[in-house]
């Protein structure tokens, strides 16, 4: 007679002695709660105070620190510099031409180079006897100097027109409220012609007064967001201009050609 062993009854007893330990532990971390204990309860400080007092001996900063501090107190102290108030003249060629072929004399190219303004200038070939001229002002026409330009030969020669070159040494104590202005001269067959950028002049102001001008630029409005830009040429916001005539208006008119 053979004896059948009850194994499923003994496994599901110790499933059950299980899950009973596992509920204990649970039933355990639930009661126990969080402590906050601060330093003084201990007996400690709550605050820790250093004091520190000056050094007898110099710190030795290292040379590349120091070199570097220097160079940002320079660059600081140097920030307002001497900038063109004005667009290369050749930059906008088509403009360029007409200038020079309407008032036979145009600044062509112009830089700053430390305390130095140089440049070159175009004239009409309209003679072989000629001579080109700035007139300059370094105290905003307090006073004023005319000087002298170089003929150069061009790289290609042209029957058109012929290049002059400038080169002009800028005073040491220019004063921050003045600006520099110049305007070209060209005398040619008993006649004088100038370039004065259109009654403007040719200015280089100091980098400062430069942004204010460029600010107040932006908040002159005509209404309905029309606005200069610095080389003061309208622009709109709403890209409607209402004063203008529309295309429509002219459809019906006939051929423009």
């Amino acid at each position: 007679m053979k004896t059948i062993k009850k194994h499923s009854f003994e496994h599901s007893h110790c499933i059950d002695q299980i899950e009973s330990n596992e509920n204990s532990i649970n039933e355990t971390t639930r009661k126990i709660k969080k402590q906050v204990t601060f330093a003084d309860h201990k007996g400690l400080s709550l605050t820790k105070v250093k004091i520190f007092s000056e050094f007898n001996d110099q710190i030795d900063i290292p040379v590349s620190v120091q070199e570097m501090l220097n160079a940002a107190i320079t660059q600081a102290t140097e920030e307002d510099q001497l900038v063109l108030d004005f667009p290369q003249p050749s930059s906008d060629y088509l403009h360029f031409r007409q200038c020079l072929e309407n008032n036979y004399v145009c600044l062509e190219h112009c830089v700053l180079k430390e305390k130095l303004l140089a440049g070159t200038i175009k004239v009409k070939n309209l003679s072989f006897e000629k001579s080109v001229n700035m007139r300059v002002t370094f105290d905003t026409w307090k006073s004023h100097t005319d000087i002298g330009c170089e003929y150069i030969k061009d790289t290609y020669p042209s029957s058109y027109s012929d290049t002059f070159s400038f080169e002009i040494s800028i005073p040491e104590n220019l004063r921050l409220h003045e600006h520099i202005e110049f305007a070209i001269s060209y005398e040619v067959a008993g006649f004088k012609y100038w370039d004065s950028n259109e009654g403007k002049n040719y200015r280089i102001l100091w980098s400062s007064m430069k942004k204010r001008h460029e600010d107040s630029y932006h908040k002159e409005s005509l209404g309905f967001g029309i606005h200069f830009d610095r080389y003061g040429s309208p622009t709109c916001s709403h890209g409607i201009f209402p004063d203008w005539p529309s295309y429509a208006g002219y459809e019906n008119i006939g051929p423009y050609y």
